[in-house]
């Protein structure tokens, strides 16, 4: 029979065992009010307190789109469309002119209520999921190569078609207090992702759809309280963050939220930032798009107060701390480890598995921890081999690992 002691010792035990696993989750940003420095997963629950900030002016848009509804960033030209009504064109402007360079003419699209535009390695996608009244059973993406947006002059092409639906929604009658309206989304991993503008409850719900044509049904896989209408979304695939663009009902104050830290496409799992816009000189912002690894164009429509403009916006002060190697956290169920017979003098080759698709890098480091070589990769699929060349590095012992969205799998190797 065992003593009470005993039975005691084995509690406290299994009580040290527990603390030290609810140590593991927390809020692994340091700039949050309940940072937790034992944290070493996030559990989506930093708390910030109010930030108030205004993106400087950047220039004023040409009279042809102050509707402006959507922007992406491609071949250093601003492209750019109008919402409800409009000409089912995409404009390209000039950053630096500040003027229209080329119009993209959809010949086989009506622009019922196009809200936005994104795009990733392969086609442009425009939205055309305006529901103010919430009685569309139109909705639409359309698709277009983006060798179409390469070249100089007018154009005009023919669109893929992907139609949707939310299932969800039962009651086509039409209101203004409805949560099936959207404006915003980004393309990821073969899908598309879309943040509802909720006129019901201040709510932004998001929705996976795929990105390929046909007849879909979008899928809920989260909600967010985003404290007013969500009207654009801009994916940085290189840091795997997102940023919203809305602006407070009725009062027309506009805000950011930056999504970060979060896992695959639990976009509302890791960290939101929220950064409200108070004295911004504009009213309805509608577009945000990706510069470069931290910085982003800012467009609103036009009022009888202001024309439509342009404003930047660097997300630097808020995310750029998050970088350092001190915050990289393990990737779970990765592996890397060297191909023996592959491996020489000049060159290392490394298997990887199991590890986070999409934009990487590979660092190896001296055992000082100083990176002697780092080179950008592109993980697309659960398996595949990597060679490295290291004719550069000197003899000794090295670590290489690779890195994703502040995740890190390392494997020790000598040379």
């Amino acid at each position: 029979m065992r003593t009470i002691s005993s039975i005691f010792l084995t509690f406290i035990f299994l009580a040290t065992i527990l603390s030290t696993f609810a140590q593991q989750a927390g809020c692994t940003d340091p700039l949050a009010t309940n940072f937790n420095a034992a944290a070493v997963e996030n559990d989506g629950s930093c708390r910030y307190l109010p930030v108030f900030h205004n993106p400087p002016f950047a220039f004023e848009l040409p009279a042809k789109v102050s509707e402006t509804s959507g922007l992406v960033f491609y071949h250093n030209k601003l492209w750019t469309i109008n919402d409800s009504g409009g000409d089912a064109t995409l404009y390209a402007i000039d950053t630096a002119t500040h003027e229209i360079v080329r119009r993209v003419n959809v010949s086989n699209a009506v622009n019922v209520d196009w809200e936005e535009i994104t795009m990733d390695q392969n086609y442009l996608y425009i939205g055309d999921f305006g529901n103010n009244r919430g009685n569309r059973k139109d909705l639409a993406v359309y698709r277009i190569d983006l060798a179409h947006l390469a070249g100089s002059g007018d154009y005009t092409v023919e669109a893929e078609k992907i139609r949707f639906h939310y299932p969800e929604q039962i009651d086509f009658k039409g209101s203004n207090n409805h949560n099936f309206d959207c404006e915003a989304f980004v393309s990821y991993n073969d899908y598309l992702y879309l943040f509802t503008k909720n006129r019901g409850d201040q709510y932004t719900q998001l929705y996976r759809l795929p990105s390929a044509p046909g007849k879909h049904a979008a899928s809920l896989i989260g909600s967010f309280n985003s404290v007013g209408l969500v009207t654009a979304a801009a994916l940085n695939t290189e840091r795997m963050e997102i940023v919203l663009l809305g602006y407070v009902q009725k009062v027309w104050t506009p805000f950011l939220w930056i999504l970060f830290d979060f896992e695959g496409d639990d976009f509302f799992g890791g960290n939101k930032r929220r950064i409200d816009l108070a004295n911004l000189s504009t009213t309805q912002t509608e577009g945000i798009c990706l510069i470069d690894s931290m910085n982003y164009f800012i467009s609103s429509e036009s009022s009888p107060t202001f024309s439509s403009r342009v404003f930047r916006f660097n997300a630097a002060p808020w995310i750029d701390h998050l970088d350092t190697n001190s915050r990289l956290r393990p990737m779970k169920g990765a592996l890397i480890r060297l191909d023996e017979a592959a491996s020489d003098s000049s060159k290392l080759v490394l298997i990887i598995s199991k590890a986070r698709t999409g934009k990487s890098r590979v660092d190896i480091s001296d055992a000082t921890g100083k990176v002697v070589y780092s080179v950008p990769v592109i993980i697309e699929k659960d398996a595949f081999y990597l060679e490295v060349d290291t004719i550069r590095i000197p003899e000794g012992k090295f670590i290489v690992s690779l890195i994703n969205n502040r995740r890190i799998v390392s494997q020790e190797f000598a040379k």
